[in-house]
Order: C-alpha cells, then sequence, then structure tokens
C-alpha cells in the first residue's frame, strides 16, 4: 500500500510516489493500464499506463511518447522489473519502456526500481525510437 514500500502495480510503489511528489510532480507512465489503474485507486497518483490493459492489446509509439514528454503530459516512465517476483514483462508498451531507458536520466529509488525523467528529452526519446 501506499504507507509501505509495496508497489500498486507495474512498480509505481510508495518509494516512486514520494520521489516523483518532492522532484516536481508530474505523471508516469507504467507498462499496463492495469498497472496504472492500481495506482490510481490505491493512491490518486497521477499515473498513464502505456500498453493496454493486460500491455498486450495496445501499444502506444515512441512518436507518442515524446509529444506527451514535449507537452507535459508525462514526465516519468517506470522500467519494468526484469524477470522473477513482481516482473512486467508486457509486450504492448516493451519499445516505449526501452526508448525511455535510453533517453532519460536514471533514478534508483528503491532497491528494485529504476524511475526515469524525460522532462526535457523529448528530442532525446525520439532520437532513441528510431
Amino acid at each position: 500500500g501506499a504507507r509501505g514500500g509495496g508497489a500498486f502495480g507495474s512498480g509505481v510503489s510508495a518509494s516512486v510516489l514520494r520521489y516523483v511528489k518532492t522532484h516536481g510532480g508530474g505523471t508516469i507512465g507504467v507498462s499496463s493500464q492495469q498497472g496504472a489503474s492500481q495506482a490510481i485507486i490505491a493512491s490518486g497518483a497521477r499515473v498513464a499506463g502505456l500498453g493496454g490493459f493486460s500491455g498486450r492489446e495496445s501499444a502506444v509509439s515512441v512518436s507518442w511518447l515524446a509529444r506527451a514528454v514535449a507537452d507535459g503530459r508525462i514526465r516519468w516512465v517506470v522500467a519494468d522489473r526484469g524477470s522473477g517476483p513482481g516482473a512486467d514483462g508486457r509486450s504492448g508498451s516493451r519499445e516505449v519502456i526501452a526508448a525511455a531507458k535510453r533517453a532519460g536520466r536514471a533514478v534508483r529509488v528503491d532497491s528494485s526500481t529504476v524511475v526515469y525523467d524525460l522532462q526535457g528529452r523529448a528530442d532525446a526519446l525520439r532520437s532513441a525510437g528510431a
């Protein structure tokens, strides 16, 4: 829950929410709508699903994400957790998450979660998706 360090879904932990709040706020992109909805319901956070509900049925493009970053609609992206317990290998958002990792400024917010700050990185994001 929000009081502990546990994730609300797709890596949106209380640690992520605290970090984002203390570093300027903004919307957090995660790999699926399901993960986004869990965080929104549990905490009221500004979270956007970059893949569909399961993360497989739709995908946003890197150019869409770059426009969203340039327009100030999305600032942060939570990196997938890799493999093992809590892993989120959703294919629908894989390309945009990978581009965010290449273009963003990586910040480790706890022992298992990296958040990518994309503020001012829209051009780098476009290049990372090419």
